[in-house]
């Protein structure tokens, strides 16, 4: 299977005349004129489908690992023995051999396997069909970066341009389609600007984990005017709000259009945007969400929560994401010990800096693993990210100075890195692909690898230091599957695991919540005293109603609720932090299994308004590569209970399996999707 183009290369052909032939251009006689050409075809008919680019519309794309060919027009007959041709590849502005930017091929009878070469096909007069070579798709296997011996999955990761992103809660997973569209019109042009843009040399374009490193921080704005800017909670006056994207192609077309970001993005739309990017040139990629994702801002491997001496929450510089998307791109890693190829990990999302620059990978997975965070890049980053532990701190003041001292109160061993989720190759089902991050929690393998990375972090003597045994286990049930509108029920356990009675403080608080961990709002807030018997069972019961939290939620639609605990008898403190989303519905739609290429058809939107409210500022964004450009319909307030329905004609202009794909979007409801496959036939003849 031939591997993708990185960056654009421009044929120019060289004639070399014979000594002992005239170079009277103005002979009278054609024969004896200079051979020159006269035009140059590139086959995109031929070419497009045997290198799986046809769907490049508007260029002629070609992939390495496999011949492709050129049509040549001579002004006079092509002499296969007397005149010689050589073919000069060129690249970027000042394009040179040594620095593999420049490339000459002397076309001769027959192409060298397993090397750059060119030879004529056939000859017929003034026309001339030139084979030229990359390399043989065996050869591709060593010297190619981005080789992947699996058709299947370079069906998903390099051709596919819908997918899925995965969001909400680790225990009740929702997810929205993306359309992709690496194919669709302009896209290529606006990646191969941002490889121009991003400062790469012309000969590190041709390294995928250079193209790689550069793309996640050319999608996010904050160091080259990238494509997006990145704005997780709102206001949003002046631009588009995150959750309203339905794919990449609308981004990335405005982004070339007015040559500034794009207003706005979070890291659903960061993620979508780079598996566009890394696809449209080449490198199989895919999106990836990880749910409790911890961003330890100190480097410390660990994920820190303090508290003051009354066990009351203290601010910390890390924080914790309910779920955080990247993605991964498939490639060897030649500037690492054999072994480390493979999935890496890239992220787009602008979060920390990384060599003074918003970039994060190319980091072997396999090395967050076994937590080898010493290899580049930003392995330490994506190991918090997955494996942290979270330590609990308690800062004690010295009545008699001005310093504190700090003691390690608990430490939570598995609340990090859950359901790590991507699109199943070849359907639209989820795979949890955790495994590949870390070792099964709490076991020996996983520990050993938390701790090595421990070790090279900047609070080496994480782990030097034994904490207490602590006998009252804290459980919060908030594992419900809570639909938007419906009165939410959370209740804090508690067992007694000592022989002896234990009295409880609880203190509980619901806020709402952005998905990065920020509050934005406080729904509810209770305490309670509670006496758990000897190897008994204690609870405290929280409820809120749909006219508490309506007016408060913000995007996604996140509760996060805040527990303290205090046990008087032993001091034992326990602090955490649990979240949950409500759910919105699904948009219904309906439209024919089957179209034709150029024949319009139907498509009908259909939307229930779940609340017992009004629904204000409504839109409904509806789009597909190959069926209908990005479309934004606003509509009026829709009324409580009402269901509304759109009727909106499309066009197919691609044959082949496409999905459309339907959002809406209002003051109190988000995140509402639809999609709907088809299969669009070719005219017949």
């Amino acid at each position: 299977m031939p591997r993708g183009k990185k960056g654009s290369s421009t044929p120019r052909l060289l004639v070399e005349k014979p000594q002992s032939e005239s170079t009277d251009d103005a002979s009278t006689n054609p024969a004896d004129r200079p051979l020159r050409v006269e035009g140059i075809t590139f086959l995109k008919d031929e070419n497009g489908p045997a290198h799986h680019t046809d769907e490049f519309v508007e260029n002629c794309v070609v992939r390495r690992g496999q011949s492709f060919f050129v049509d040549l027009l001579f002004n006079k007959e092509f002499n296969q023995k007397s005149d010689k041709l050589t073919i000069e590849l060129q690249s970027g502005p000042n394009p040179l051999p040594n620095k593999g930017t420049m490339l000459r091929l002397p076309v001769g009878d027959a192409v060298k396997e397993g090397e750059w070469s060119a030879a004529v096909e056939k000859a017929d007069g003034e026309n001339v069909k030139v084979n030229i070579t990359t390399v043989s798709q065996k050869a591709s296997q060593k010297c190619d970066q981005t080789y992947l011996d699996d058709d299947t999955k370079l069906e998903e990761y390099v051709l596919n341009e819908k997918g899925y992103q995965y969001f909400g809660h680790k225990d009740h997973i929702s997810q929205r389609p993306w359309s992709f569209g690496q194919f669709e019109p302009g896209i290529l042009e606006v990646c191969l600007l941002l490889l121009d843009w991003s400062g790469l040399r012309d000969n590190a374009k041709r390294s995928a984990v250079w193209v790689s490193r550069a793309m996640s921080k050319m999608v996010n704005s904050l160091d080259d005017d990238g494509v997006l800017v990145g704005k997780p909670s709102g206001p949003y006056l002046d631009g588009t709000p995150p959750v309203c994207w339905n794919g990449s192609v609308d981004i990335l077309l405005q982004w070339f259009q007015e040559r500034r970001p794009v207003k706005y993005g979070e890291c659903l739309s960061f993620s979508g945007v780079m598996t566009t990017v890394l696809r449209c040139l080449g490198i199989p990629a895919r999106s990836i969400t990880n749910f409790e994702s911890a961003v330890d801002t100190d480097a410390s491997m660990t994920f820190d929560r303090y508290v003051d001496d009354q066990g009351v929450p203290l601010p910390s510089e890390d924080f914790m994401w309910m779920f955080h998307l990247w993605n991964e791109a498939w490639m060897a890693r030649p500037d690492l010990p054999e072994g480390y190829g493979g999935w890496q990990a890239v992220d787009a999302t602008p979060q920390q800096a990384s060599n003074g620059v918003y970039q994060c990978g190319p980091c072997p997975v396999s090395a967050v693993k076994n937590g080898q965070v010493y290899l580049p890049f930003d392995t330490r980053f994506v190991f918090a990210a997955v494996n942290a532990d979270i330590m609990t701190f308690q800062i004690f003041e010295d009545p008699e100075s001005v310093y504190q001292y700090v003691e390690k109160r608990s430490v939570r061993k598995s609340a990090v890195g859950w359901n790590i989720s991507t699109k199943k190759v070849g359907c639209n089902e989820r795979e949890d692909i955790t495994e590949n991050y870390k070792h099964p929690e709490g076991s020996d393998q996983e520990r050993v690898a938390v701790r090595e990375a421990a070790r090279y972090g900047s609070y080496p003597d994480a782990y030097e230091d034994v904490i207490k045994k602590e006998d009252v286990e804290f459980y919060v049930n908030s594992h419900a599957k809570y639909k938007m509108g419906e009165e939410v029920h959370i209740t804090l356990y508690m067992k007694n695991n000592s022989k002896e009675s234990r009295h409880v403080t609880a203190h509980l608080t619901a806020n709402a919540s952005y998905y990065t961990g920020t509050p934005a709002g406080k729904i509810g807030e209770l305490e309670q005293d509670v006496t758990v018997e000897p190897g008994g069972e204690g609870f405290v019961d929280m409820k809120f109603t749909p006219k508490e939290y309506l007016d408060k939620l913000v995007e996604q639609a996140i509760v996060k609720l805040f527990v303290m605990a205090h046990v008087d008898t032993t001091e034992q403190v326990y602090v955490g932090e649990h979240d949950f989303r409500l759910v919105s519905p699904d948009l219904i739609l309906k439209a024919p299994s089957e179209m034709t290429v150029g024949q319009q058809s139907n498509v009908t939107v259909e939307f229930t308004n779940p609340l017992d409210v009004k629904l204000t500022q409504a839109v409904f964004r509806i789009e597909g590569p190959g069926l209908q450009k990005p479309k934004t319909i606003p509509h009026p307030p829709i009324g409580p209970k009402k269901t509304v329905t759109l009727t909106e004609p499309i066009t197919p202009g691609k044959a082949g399996k496409k999905t459309i794909v339907a959002s809406f979007t209002s003051d109190k409801l988000q995140q509402v999707t639809g999609e709907k496959e088809i299969v669009v036939k070719k005219p017949s003849a």
